[in-house]
């Protein structure tokens, strides 16, 4: 569900396209490792283009700027996200880089995967990581940092993951991309709170309709 704020902060930060292209790398497992397996490099992605400018980013009258509901943001970007994921992309991608990185010379390859990314402009990695703390020689792992290296020809990269129960975002972008990280942050966290604000008026609602 955090991809939706991140696109809303990717319309933010620049004129607002139509659509946005995301890459979406992809566990070929989902994320499964069995006991005794190196985790290897079992990874593909998909490109899956999400609504940037909608309906309701139309500007009323003189009354300013209307924002979409984030809700219909949320709705939008579910469904490209569940047709791209469908797909056999992620299937293709995975054995095309295998290909490529054993039996091309480098730059050959890195040109191949420039023009694979579809023209995105962001690639957004989800990962699941431990409920519990973890201990290393007798010391506890306090907090993770994941990091997403910019694959060639995207500027921008964002890592969403969990840890002990907390969820924090990294972000690793091009300077002329996003100038300012934290401004670019707090764009996705405001449209989660949105979100969460949407959630909770919709469950009063229902609330208050079975009590009726």
């Amino acid at each position: 569900e955090l991809m939706a704020p991140v696109v809303d902060a990717l319309k933010r930060n620049t004129n607002v396209p139509r659509s946005i292209n995301v890459v979406v790398p992809v566990h070929m497992r989902g994320g499964v490792i069995l006991p005794n397996e190196s985790v290897g490099n079992n990874i593909g992605a998909f490109v899956t283009r999400c609504p940037g400018e909608m309906k309701f980013d139309a500007v009323d009258g003189g009354a300013g700027a209307m924002s979409c509901p984030s809700s219909e943001r949320l709705h939008q970007v579910h469904k490209s996200l569940l047709y791209s994921k469908r797909s056999p992309a992620p299937f293709v991608s995975h054995h095309m880089a295998k290909f490529c990185s054993e039996y091309i010379p480098e730059e050959w390859a890195k040109s191949i995967f420039q023009r694979a990314n579809a023209n995105a402009c962001v690639a957004v990695s989800n990962t699941r990581g431990y409920d519990k703390k973890l201990h290393i020689r007798g010391m506890t792992v306090e907090s993770v940092a994941g990091f997403l290296p910019l694959p060639p020809g995207i500027p921008v990269g964002v890592v969403v993951q969990s840890y002990a129960g907390t969820m924090s975002l990294t972000l690793t972008a091009e300077k002329w991309a996003v100038p300012d990280a934290d401004k670019f942050l707090s764009w996705v966290v405001d449209e989660y709170q949105r979100l969460r604000v949407e959630a909770s008026q919709l469950e009063e609602k229902q609330t208050s309709a079975k009590l009726l």
